[in-house]
């Protein structure tokens, strides 16, 4: 009778059933544990044609339990490797016998189970032995690769301990008070670190060789100011950096400012006007006569004719009517209406007699120089040149004599005297840079002044100065200060600065490109350090002070950084939301362990599970070999879920409804039971009829 098979096939099936939820109840406190459903199917004998009358069926049978991967709650933990998931996917694990190098990488398990932890080796593994797998980091830690390859994927601890590293560049951007008190060369104070010869101090922490630290101390004392040469030349207005400057490209040897720098003219003009209608020509028709604060200005003869603020080149031609609302020029130029017309003094042309070969401070003229002025600029030659002086003093009686600003060689017998005029050199970023010239005329040759001021910097290193009584301790731009000490035995500089608006000269002109600065302010400090035991090593720095600035203001240090390092320890690790492994250091150095690799399956559901709370692939789920249905990626890309560090999943398991089921299971089992019983009785019966 297949009456027994019907009831014995119920009772089979409703007791794996019971196991099945069992087994539910079990895991319910198991982390990452995904609750299985039975799936129970009935059996119906095959017809052999369609008159077949419709059979009762045979009994039930099992297709399998299936779990869902529905998400568990996330409780918080307090190791730092315990990860869950929020989201789709699995952590990627392998097997190994113990250690790493018995890992098979064919052999990879997965795992919604986050509890990790370090093995002795500094692997990262569960509970069960696995090993955690991952992007890995490049040598030096500071990055990530795409690597899933290397070393199996498997994810180590970095050392416990970093070595020092010896600082090799320092930078340090102060903005020092341009109000402080200048120790100018007249005062006659040379420079002592035990007294208040300097005006400010700041020292900074750094490493050699073996990560022993020591202090660098660097002083700061503003010196007599000095004059800078700006030339306005066919490229732009071009000058020289400082004599600590280094460029940053490769042959470069003097600041440019863009030739669409803006040199505009503060002076106050002589005489001034519009003019009514545009023209071209030896002329110009103005709106009214020339005038100075409303009070006419008849004597124009000869006066410089500067155009929208711009020098035309040309002067004024004979003035002879008052008030005349026509200008005569001494050549032609084209201007349009309503142009503003500023006119200035001229300039005075004399001979003179050649000064030579030997440079000489003083020039003698063959004419009366009652139109020069002390403070005019001296040009020499036919054509005129610059020549960068200007006039000091002028004789009163005898020989037609000025005294130059400095000695100069020349065998011109033609001077050209010209009025300097204050002026404002806007480069394009905004930079205003006040100076004085004779014209503001693009390309012309002209050398720009411009008073800068001059500090001098002064290191030293566990209290040694550079460049003073140790030889082993020096720099590569030491140079005599301003004021020496006696008989010239004294402290040396390390650096000089020079500023003009406040900024340093080096760093004004910034690359269109890159935006650094087109010079640098750097200077190399040597010296022999010695450690706690008596050892001693080279420390060569780089010390970068092109950041400095010069304003109105208390002295403070905007930015003080060194790349040396004393020896690290590893005090934490964390785990951000994308899997990313770091490992933190006392130093405040962080290193990359790795990124933790995580798995997806289109169809997770037919993924075996295995012992130790752990999957396999399938042929029903596809693997990672052949690459369908299998995603393998970073947690938060695509449909990767999220990671968080301490952090576990808790299974899915309802309890309430897992009892529940468990109940209606065991009254299933008992009818089944019965089922079985009334065809035992039936038997029985029927035995006793034939009886």
């Amino acid at each position: 009778m297949s009456n027994i098979a019907t009831a014995l096939s119920g009772l089979q099936n409703v007791s794996l059933a019971i196991d099945t939820v069992s087994n539910n109840i079990a895991n319910a406190n198991t982390i990452g544990y995904k609750a299985g459903e039975y799936v129970f199917a009935t059996q119906f004998p095959n017809g052999s044609n369609s008159s077949d009358q419709p059979a009762t069926g045979t009994g039930g049978q099992s297709l399998g339990v299936r779990r869902p991967m529905t998400q568990g709650a996330i409780t918080n933990s307090a190791n730092p490797l315990d990860l869950a998931i929020s989201g789709k996917g699995m952590f990627r694990l392998l097997k190994g016998s113990g250690s790493a190098a018995t890992v098979d990488p064919s052999s990879v398990y997965y795992s919604r189970n986050g509890q990790f932890g370090v093995d002795k080796n500094g692997y990262i593994v569960n509970e069960n032995g696995m090993f955690l797998t991952g992007y890995q980091p490049s040598m030096d830690g500071n990055q990530i690769t795409d690597d899933l390859i290397k070393n199996n994927g498997l994810l180590r601890m970095p050392a416990k301990n970093l070595p020092g590293n010896a600082t090799t560049t320092s930078t340090m951007s102060a903005m020092l008070n341009s109000t402080s008190t200048a120790f100018t060369k007249t005062a006659n104070v040379s420079f002592d670190p035990t007294q208040a010869t300097y005006n400010n101090k700041t020292t900074q922490t750094v490493f050699d060789s073996t990560g022993n630290s020591h202090t660098l101390e660097v002083y700061y004392r503003r010196i007599t100011d000095s004059t800078l040469s700006i030339t306005s030349g066919t490229t732009g207005y071009t000058y020289s950096p400082s004599n600590s400057s280094s460029p940053n490209t490769l042959g470069t040897t003097s600041v440019l400012l863009n030739k669409e720098t803006v040199l505009r003219v503060n002076t106050a003009p002589v005489a001034s006007s519009l003019t009514s209608v545009a023209s071209t020509g030896n002329s110009l028709t103005l709106t009214a006569a020339p005038s100075n604060a409303g009070a006419a200005v008849t004597a124009l003869t000869g006066l410089k004719v500067f155009v929208n603020g711009i020098d035309s080149g040309v002067n004024v031609g004979t003035y002879n009517t008052a008030a005349s609302t026509t200008l005569p020029l001494t050549g032609n130029i084209t201007i349009p209406s309503g142009a503003a017309v500023t006119l200035y003094d001229p300039d005075v042309p004399l001979a003179c007699n050649a000064i030579g070969s030997t440079a000489l401070n003083t020039l003698t003229l063959t004419a009366d120089h009652a139109n020069v002025k002390v403070g005019d600029k001296l040009y020499l030659g036919s054509p005129a040149v610059d020549t960068g002086v200007t006039v000091l003093s002028k004789s009163t009686t005898g020989a037609f004599t000025v005294t130059l600003s400095s000695a100069i060689k020349s065998d011109a017998t033609a001077a050209v005297f010209k009025h300097p005029l204050s002026m404002t050199l806007i480069t394009p970023d905004g930079a205003e840079i006040p100076v004085t010239g004779a014209t503001n005329k693009k390309m012309s040759g002209e050398i720009l002044t411009t008073t800068t001021s001059q500090v001098e910097v002064y290191a030293s290193i566990d209290g040694k100065f550079y460049d003073y009584q140790d030889a082993s301790t020096f720099s590569n731009r030491a140079a005599n200060p301003e004021t020496q000490g006696a008989a010239g035995t004294g402290y040396k500089t390390v650096a000089k600065l020079s500023f003009m608006g406040g900024q340093n000269i080096d760093t004004i002109v910034k690359d269109s490109l890159s935006g650094d600065p087109m010079f640098k302010t750097i200077t190399k400090l040597t010296s022999r350090v010695t450690n706690q035991a008596g050892g001693s090593s080279d420390l060569i720095i780089d010390l970068n002070l092109s950041g400095t600035e010069l304003h109105a203001g208390s002295f403070q240090i905007n930015k003080s950084t060194q790349n040396g390092e004393a020896v690290a320890r590893l005090i934490n690790i964390t785990v951000d939301n994308a899997g990313r492994i770091v490992g933190v250091y006392g130093t405040g150095k962080q290193q990359f362990i790795g990124q933790v690799a995580m798995v997806s399956f289109d169809n997770e559901e037919g993924l075996i599970p295995v012992s130790k709370n752990a999957f396999t692939a399938s042929s029903m789920t596809g693997t990672e070999q052949d690459g369908i249905g299998v995603t393998v990626g970073r947690a938060g890309t695509g449909v990767l879920g999220e990671i968080r560090s301490q952090a576990l999943e808790s299974s899915n398991v309802d309890l309430a409804n897992e009892l529940v089921r468990l109940m209606i299971l065991q009254r299933s089992y008992s009818a089944n039971s019965q089922s079985l019983k009334a065809v035992d009785q039936t038997l029985r019966d029927t035995l006793q009829m034939v009886g």
